[in-house]
């Protein structure tokens, strides 16, 4: 699955919880029910292969909410896109070194903008060390 279609169905998966449920709670079922046939085929009572089912399943809401947390869940690793956002900032920073150093320091304006410039680079480097 390409990137942009798994971030897709990401979005789609936080904005639908309730939706994302029913349709584990549907596919556990079907696995339920299939190894309720299985154990029917090896000669167990109706009850008996339902009980089995079951417990060989495990706690079913316990493997729903697993389940569901895995397909809400954010389908690569985010540590490139970290590093390519710390690199993004590097080079801001360093464009905005190079404009300091060439601008005149004589007006407020420059002085005020190259302070707002640093102060905007050092937050964003702090609120993405702070998700880290």
């Amino acid at each position: 699955m390409s990137r942009v279609k798994a971030t897709m169905y990401f979005i789609h998966a936080r904005q639908h919880p309730d939706q994302i449920a029913d349709e584990v709670e549907e596919e556990l079922r079907f696995h339920v029910q299939m190894r309720m046939k299985a154990n029917i085929e090896e000669g167990m009572t109706p009850d008996e292969a339902q009980l089995a089912a079951r417990q060989s399943f495990g706690d079913f809401d316990r493997v729903k909410v697993s389940c569901c947390e895995i397909k809400r869940g954010f389908p690569f690793d985010l540590r490139a896109m970290r590093m390519g956002l710390y690199i993004a900032i590097a080079c801001l920073a360093g464009g905005f070194a190079l404009v300091a150093v060439n601008l005149p320091h004589h007006n407020l304006f420059s002085v005020l903008w190259q302070l707002t410039a640093i102060g905007v680079l050092i937050c964003s480097f702090l609120v993405g060390r702070r998700k880290q």
